[in-house]
């Protein structure tokens, strides 16, 4: 009999701390929902300023021998700041299409799944304005982190030549 009251014991304090985390992680799901909201518009602003900056600077900045290596640093940097607005946007539309759920399972697949879910909830709710956005930020994030890595290689090589 205390056998069995043990392993009763044992499965409910099991339940009850699988319930803990889950409680935690829904609120840390709420929380980051709530701070997207609140950062994703002064983030768009961000995006905006230095997507113009990288056209009209650092992208030209990239063609000349002395200032390609600042041009891919500009580049790379500039990456993260995409990177970040797209991961919030995703969140967001993630949450607001398929629930926490869904932004939990995305949380899960190294915390930068959100991106695919949001993108696969754009493309089965038929929303395509979204999943077009959402492919080209992709490609903007990982295109400059790419040309800006290729510039400051490029710097490297041309540094070691002289």
């Amino acid at each position: 009999m205390s056998k069995i009251l043990k392993s009763i014991g044992g499965f409910l304090i099991g339940i009850a701390f699988l319930l803990l985390l889950i409680s935690i992680a829904m609120l840390l799901i709420k929380g980051s929902v709530w701070v997207g909201v609140k950062v994703l518009p002064w983030l768009s602003i961000i995006m905006l300023i230095v997507f113009v900056i990288d056209i009209f600077i650092i992208l030209p900045l990239g063609l000349f021998r002395k200032t390609k290596r600042v041009s891919g640093t500009g580049l790379v940097l500039s990456s993260y700041v995409y990177g970040v607005t797209i991961w919030f946007w995703a969140l967001l539309i993630t949450y607001f299409t398929w629930g926490a759920l869904a932004v939990f399972i995305g949380l899960v697949i190294a915390g930068i799944g959100v991106v695919p879910i949001a993108l696969l909830a754009t493309i089965i709710k038929g929303q395509w304005a979204n999943t077009g956005q959402i492919i080209l930020f992709i490609v903007l994030t990982f295109g400059s982190r790419a040309l800006g890595l290729y510039f400051v290689e490029r710097a490297d090589e041309l540094a070691y030549e002289e």
